[in-house]
């Protein structure tokens, strides 16, 4: 694995649930009609925008298993595209198309997951069950249940944390070699 690179798909998949997080919440206090609003088609346009770069650093940082990531989160890429779309068109089906597409990050994860399991168990354990509990969570939205997905999204932060400061504090621990 290369430190540098998923260091910073790390560091950017931090910044995107962080906007997720801002989403959730507003999504939450606003109602399920929200999702077709102007702020927060914008909001899912930023976090979508945010995914490149995410996907460039994870593909180029050699994860264990590149073909799960690869393909998952191409897959995830074009479905929210498509489903941002629909939703500049404010048709609900766009909104339906991105919460198909995120089904796409925890199996994209998995390549995440298992590499970063050398680093530190918990911690990768925390970042991929959170992404999985943050994905379920995002259809119980439509009936009132979204804490979960937030927090789905809260846990996966935390495990996003402690990996970064373990790749921090370990630089030894990893090498382009594994």
């Amino acid at each position: 694995m290369d430190k540098k690179y998923l260091t910073q798909g790390n560091i950017i998949s931090l910044i995107a649930s962080l906007v997720i997080l801002y989403a959730l919440i507003l999504l939450l206090k606003n109602g399920i009609s929200f999702a077709l609003s102007d702020t927060f088609i914008v909001i899912m346009t930023i976090i979508w925008v945010m995914s490149i770069p995410s996907f460039i650093s994870y593909v180029k940082s050699k994860l264990d298993k590149p073909f799960i990531l690869k393909y998952s989160a191409l897959i995830a890429i074009v479905i929210t595209f498509i489903g941002l779309i629909f939703a500049y068109m404010r048709d609900f089906l766009g909104i339906e198309l991105i919460v198909l597409g995120y089904i796409f990050e925890p199996i994209a994860g998995i390549s995440i997951y298992l590499t970063t399991l050398k680093l530190a168990k918990l911690y990768s354990s925390l970042f991929f069950w959170g992404a999985v509990i943050f994905t379920i969570g995002l259809p119980l939205f439509l009936v009132n249940l979204g804490i979960v997905a937030i927090l789905g999204d809260i846990v996966k932060m935390i495990g996003i944390v402690m990996l970064i400061v373990v790749m921090v504090k370990k630089p030894t621990a990893i090498s382009k070699k594994d």
